[in-house]
């Protein structure tokens, strides 16, 4: 809904397309659905809920513009990933934490070769990434990564 505020009326233009991933596929049933209840909503501000969701039967679901860029699938992290692009943007928040320490490793590896050049990721505020010498994460905040190379459009202004 944030991406789709800020876009506004370019939103049509944009090449907009957001992976929902979980190992609980009832989790992910419940994503494609995109019904939720009011509790659920509460914090998204009144102009959003009107502009995306549409009251059903004392909930609300997100209308379809906004839910054709959403796709939800199964993804168990250990597995091969069938994802063949890399990301501008991944989200892993409070996963991490539950591996142990070799597999958080592996995990923070995987997560770097799946960003394209210029591309973020955001952990938890429980979970920093080791920066390795050869990698090209970069810390870009408490939470957030960079992969370090610079994307070809143009120059990103961060540290």
């Amino acid at each position: 809904m944030t991406i789709a505020d800020l876009a506004g009326q370019d939103l049509d233009r944009l090449d907009l397309k957001i992976l929902a991933t979980d190992i609980d596929g009832e989790m992910v049933a419940r994503g494609t659905a995109a019904l939720y209840d009011a509790a659920s909503i509460e914090g998204i501000p009144d102009a959003m809920r009107q502009r995306f969701l549409t009251p059903e039967g004392g909930a609300y679901r997100v209308k379809p513009p906004l839910r054709a860029m959403v796709s939800f699938r199964e993804l168990n992290l250990h597995d091969r990933w069938p994802m063949k692009g890399r990301f501008d943007v991944i989200f892993c928040r409070n996963v991490v934490i539950y591996f142990d320490a070799p597999t958080q490793e592996k995990l923070w590896a995987r997560f770097e070769s799946a960003l394209t050049p210029g591309g973020w990721l955001f952990v938890g505020h429980s979970e920093r990434v080791p920066l390795r010498a050869n990698g090209a994460l970069r810390t870009a905040g408490i939470t957030t990564y960079r992969r370090g190379e610079t994307p070809q459009n143009g120059d990103p202004t961060w540290h």
